[in-house]
């Protein structure tokens, strides 16, 4: 795990300017806390603040002075490709992974991305020809912002350390408050104008010839051959390759909830140490302490712990259970910081981040690299938020992350919109944004010619989830995780699996009625009944009896004061009538929500100096 920064100028001398970029690097100090890597040139600076995560450095100047490459992530096949390329004669001292992806860009130039494999996001900087290369891999699992400046280049692993060099303005627009309130990611997008997210599986070259940007990798429609009880067979065979790929050289940990996509992350991940004679398998639990009787919405606490517990005793792990202090929701400390460790995004439901923070927070103590389930349910097609349906011409019902929490009442405009001012939202016109969206992902999605309506639609419906909701979750896990210095790591995402599962025919995703069929069978051998029966559940956030209370004062605060900056955004008057009405239970979710994404938002726009331009 690591930060990178840097700026690329051909009109400057930038030898006399590596403490702009050491001030980018600053604001990353949480993604690399054993310290930092600079190099500079006359045109370029790489700065890199590095982790205990792998073993080396995450910035070096490759094969003399050829290549200056800065690495946040891991090269998962970097055995095989180190075989490789020094079969080839001249590669015959390759370091570690950084070293690796200097070496293979040497060798095979522009397409040196297609040879790597993992969760990681690199820049290159090639003296000789002065070119500029920034690369996330196919599934974006590690993110990589950029800004172009009038003559340049900047760009860094989050938004703050673009934000922080001086020539770029943090300006906020029609279009930034549409995918803020419409709750999605849509990839290329950093919300912020000028501001912009190499795309998963995308290639950026900048040179005096200006910028190009290029998919390296795509998902693509294929013919599936297999009989079920070889599909189900090659699950199996594809998700033990990734768990073992994801260990590597490392013992990571395994955060398990008990439900069927971390219980057979563990299963595996234990059979492997198994196999190598490593120490057992450790695993996590978070919970909270039940307070109170059980409101609406997705706030709970503690049904994960005695379903994880049966899985440790089942395989033999070192388990710990983590208790969660519901009161943290309300820390001050944790609130200052908490847009932050979303990658500088405000969300409406802040307590599913904020969660896994404070499980990461307390992981930590024991190891720094844990394996997770997570993305299981959109790599198989779970609809646990609702049904789908609908056509082509807008998202299908229950595709969206937050689209059908439960809870009473909520605005037609969508999640936590409810105390934005009426006028703002008919111009920003969510749904219309929503469904543009889709469309925009419908027209991008691969087909096989002679597909049935239903296979054609449900291919539509999975790349469609692949994109904006896939790439949001892993902005909020990456945040989440990073800040705590913990490298979260996801079996799920491996573009292997995911191409092979993509192109299985959704009766066979589905061939007995019920989500992550195909998972269900692949690992039926390896966890208790108990486990494979277990209904999908989301991430606990547990209740505190005076969080409700809290928001409201902490939004009277917010309104009292003329300087808060997202007062011209916001319903004046639905937020005071929301504070001083009584509580009404049927609808706390829907309430929260709308307070959190109100203070969400003006955290936003105060911690980060952004300028309204509406």
């Amino acid at each position: 795990m690591s930060g990178l920064a840097g700026w690329a100028d051909f009109q400057r001398d930038l030898t006399t300017e590596r403490g702009v970029v050491l001030a980018q690097l600053g604001t990353l100090a949480a993604r690399g806390p054993d310290g930092e890597d600079l190099w500079s040139s006359p045109h370029a600076v790489l700065g890199c603040r590095h982790g205990f995560v792998g073993g080396g450095p995450r910035l070096v100047v490759a094969y003399g002075d050829a290549v200056v490459v800065a690495l946040d992530g891991r090269i998962v096949n970097a055995a095989s490709l180190r075989t490789e390329l020094s079969g080839y004669g001249r590669y015959t001292r390759i370091g570690d992974d950084t070293d690796l992806v200097g070496h293979a860009y040497l060798h095979w130039g522009d397409r040196f991305a297609d040879h790597l494999e993992g969760a990681f996001a690199t820049v290159l900087w090639h003296p000789r020809v002065k070119r500029l290369i920034l690369v996330r891999d196919r599934f974006g699992t590690r993110p990589l912002y950029y800004h172009r400046t009038d003559e340049g280049l900047v760009f860094g692993s989050e938004p703050k350390a673009v934000m922080a060099h001086p020539q770029v303005e943090a300006v906020a627009n029609t279009a930034s408050l549409r995918e803020l309130l419409a709750s999605t990611a849509t990839p290329g997008s950093g919300i912020l104008r000028g501001l912009h997210r190499v795309f998963p599986g995308g290639q950026l070259t900048f040179d005096r010839d200006g910028m190009r940007e290029h998919r390296y990798w795509r998902l693509a429609a294929a013919p599936h051959h297999h009989a079920l009880h070889t599909t189900v067979g090659m699950v199996r065979e594809l998700l033990e390759a990734s768990v073992e790929k994801q260990i590597g050289d490392d013992t990571p940990g395994v955060l398990l909830s008990g439900g069927l996509a971390s219980s057979a992350t563990a299963a595996l991940a234990a059979a492997v140490l198994d196999r190598w004679r490593a120490r057992p398998l450790r695993t996590f639990t978070a919970g909270f302490p039940e307070v109170g009787p059980v409101l609406p919405g997705p706030m709970r606490g503690l049904e994960d712990r005695p379903h994880a517990a049966a899985v440790a005793e089942h395989l033999g792990t070192e388990h710990l259970y983590l208790p969660l202090c519901p009161s943290a929701h309300t820390d001050p400390t944790a609130r200052g910081s908490a847009v932050a460790a979303q990658q500088d995004t405000p969300v409406a439901a802040p307590q599913f981040p904020a969660s896994l923070r404070m499980l990461c927070r307390q992981v930590s103590r024991h190891t720094r690299t844990v394996l997770g389930g997570h993305r299981a349910n959109i790599v198989f097609a779970n609809t646990a938020f609702g049904p789908v349906t609908g056509d082509a011409g807008a998202p299908p019902t229950g595709s969206h992350m937050w689209s059908a929490m439960p809870g009473g009442r909520m605005s037609s405009r969508g999640l936590g919109t409810g105390l934005f001012s009426p006028g703002l939202l008919d111009e920003l016109d969510l749904a219309a944004y929503r469904a543009d969206t889709h469309l925009t992902d419908v027209a991008a999605a691969p087909r096989l010619s002679g597909e049935s309506p239903l296979e054609r639609r449900m291919r539509e419906i999975t790349y469609s989830t692949l994109q904006g909701r896939h790439e949001l979750a892993t902005m909020l896990d990456d945040g989440a995780s990073s800040i705590e210095g913990v490298d979260l790591r996801s079996p799920f995402s491996d573009h292997r699996l995911v191409e092979y599962v993509f192109n299985v025919p959704w009766a066979m995703k589905r061939f007995d009625g019920r989500p992550q069929t195909l998972l269900r069978a692949a690992v039926c051998d390896l966890l208790p009944d108990s486990i494979m029966e277990r209904p999908p559940s989301p991430f606990p956030i547990g209740r505190h009896p005076g969080y409700g209370v809290f928001l409201r004062r902490r939004l009277a605060d917010v309104l009292a004061d003329p300087g808060s900056p997202v007062l011209p955004l916001l319903d004046v008057t639905a937020a005071r009538r929301l504070i001083k009405e009584p509580i009404v239970t049927a609808r706390t979710w829907i309430d929260v929500t709308n307070m959190e994404m109100a203070l969400q938002v003006n955290r936003w726009l105060e911690q980060f100096s952004i300028r309204l331009a509406i």
